[in-house]
């Protein structure tokens, strides 16, 4: 089998658990639902596992458009908005006009994490822009790090593993796309663009990468040794380490769905 789309996820609240698909709707924003809702703290700035990482054990998903998360000893929760109000908040330097959901929510979310936070929505008015300087005009995200889509090669997952000597989950590095079909390492970092299903997706952007990765996601403990790996494999001149590749859509052809084992075609860095 060539290249082909081996995972779907989506990441309904930042920093939660993913969501593991077998179809989603694509829309310029990113997958449908992905990082639509976010916790922020009394400042109005995201929080994530960066900061609080039992947030890795919050399991999110959608149904009719609300969020339904759990946690370990606590009550499942349906974040139902009850009076939704403006309120503006800060993504990595950015400023959005999200919604508030409910106290309830806020309160659920405050006893497990343990400090007063907040959950917000992403309306449908809110603008998020992408970086111009990376992607060009007229792209746009909601609550994710900057970039609607974030890909991945199944065979670089399997090269870290090789070299940690025990199997790196490929949910660590909280991808929207995973692709199979090819043998080398990496490869996404040699791809321009994709073309999946009719649609076309640009590649712009390496994904830098910040101790999440060595957040065990089943048990929010971190580990250091791959911390070390990704070190010796994947660090750039810049000091910095990438994994993955943050994409956009193009604007060529019709915006519509990905499945697992759709067909990739992929053009080559030029």
């Amino acid at each position: 089998m060539g290249l082909h789309v081996s995972r779907l996820a989506v990441y309904p609240l930042k920093s939660a658990a993913g969501m593991e698909l077998t179809a989603s709707q694509v829309t310029p924003e990113g997958l449908a639902w992905d990082r639509r809702w976010m916790l922020v703290d009394t400042e109005g700035e995201f929080v994530s596992q960066r900061r609080l990482a039992r947030m890795a054990l919050i399991r999110a998903g959608v149904e009719q458009g609300r969020l339904h998360v759990s946690v370990p000893g606590m009550p499942e929760l349906t974040a139902e908005p009850q009076g939704p109000q403006p309120l503006s908040v800060t993504v990595w330097g950015d400023r959005v006009m999200a919604e508030t959901v409910s106290e309830r929510a806020d309160a659920w979310f405050s006893q497990y994490l343990g400090q007063p936070l907040r959950l917000v929505h992403f309306p449908p008015t809110a603008v998020r822009a992408v970086d111009p300087d990376w992607a060009g005009n007229g792209h746009f995200t909601a609550f994710s790090d900057g970039f609607p889509f974030l890909v991945l090669t199944q065979a670089g997952i399997d090269h870290l593993s090789a070299a940690w000597g025990k199997p790196v989950a490929w949910q660590r590095f909280r991808p929207n796309i995973v692709i199979d079909g090819t043998d080398l390492p990496f490869s996404e970092d040699g791809w321009s663009n994709l073309r999946i299903n009719g649609m076309e997706f640009a590649l712009v952007k390496p994904c830098s990468r910040c101790v999440i990765p060595s957040i065990d996601p089943w048990t929010a403990e971190k580990d250091r040794g791959l911390q070390q790996v990704l070190l010796q494999v994947r660090r750039r001149d810049d000091g910095k380490i990438y994994v993955g590749q943050n994409a956009v859509l193009t604007g060529k052809g019709a915006v519509g769905h990905l499945r697992v084992g759709d067909a990739v075609t992929v053009q080559a860095a030029g």
